[in-house]
């Protein structure tokens, strides 16, 4: 690694690979991010509602506009990924605050990587092509009730603290994820 340089030209290193085309895993990925797509939003309701995913009192049709993919298998809607512009104070920043839900058939599939890699990919140009948004980077709330009963490389068992200092938080273990918006060269 001592030898690795940035290439003539670039601004950084890619920190991730190019994400596995989802048509590889029969999977059809539509961007939703800032379109207003309305079947795609009728999807994403009927969704939440069917797995009951939505806390008393949210507001559907508010969340509905956050959605970044929404993806597809055979039709139906299998995995959703949204994200909520936010100030961040502790990191003195706007960051979109991401989430990812995935129909409990497809879990365990890596769905939620590869939802994750493209809704990545799709709010990364779009905060490139929108700067005056701040928007800096992107958050993950990491949920998972399989994740917190398997020892995990940068957690002691038994213990809820991980590699960068968040702890638990309710009934699932929570991870925060920060990736930060590349710079250009102007």
């Amino acid at each position: 690694m001592a030898d690795a340089q940035i290439p003539r030209g670039e601004t950084r290193l890619p920190i991730y690979p190019e994400p596995p085309a989802p048509g590889e895993f029969g999977i059809d990925l539509r961007l939703a991010w800032n379109r207003g797509d309305a079947a795609i939003a009728a999807d994403v309701k009927a969704f939440w509602r069917q797995f009951n995913l939505l806390p008393p009192g949210s507001d559907p049709d508010k969340r509905a506009k956050e959605v970044v993919l929404a993806a597809y298998a055979g039709g139906r809607l299998v995995a959703v990924s949204t994200a909520a512009i936010e100030e961040v104070m502790f990191l003195r920043c706007k960051m979109a605050v991401y989430r990812c839900a995935i129909a409990p058939d497809f879990r365990g599939q890596m769905m939620s990587m590869l939802v994750t890699a493209h809704s990545l990919k799709a709010l990364e140009a779009w905060s490139l092509a929108h700067p005056d948004a701040g928007v800096m980077g992107m958050l993950a709330v990491l949920e998972n009730e399989t994740y917190k009963k398997k020892t995990h490389p940068h957690r002691a068992p038994g213990d809820k603290t991980f590699a960068g200092g968040l702890q638990s938080q309710g009934p699932e273990d929570r991870r925060g994820v920060v990736r930060s918006r590349p710079t250009v060269s102007r």
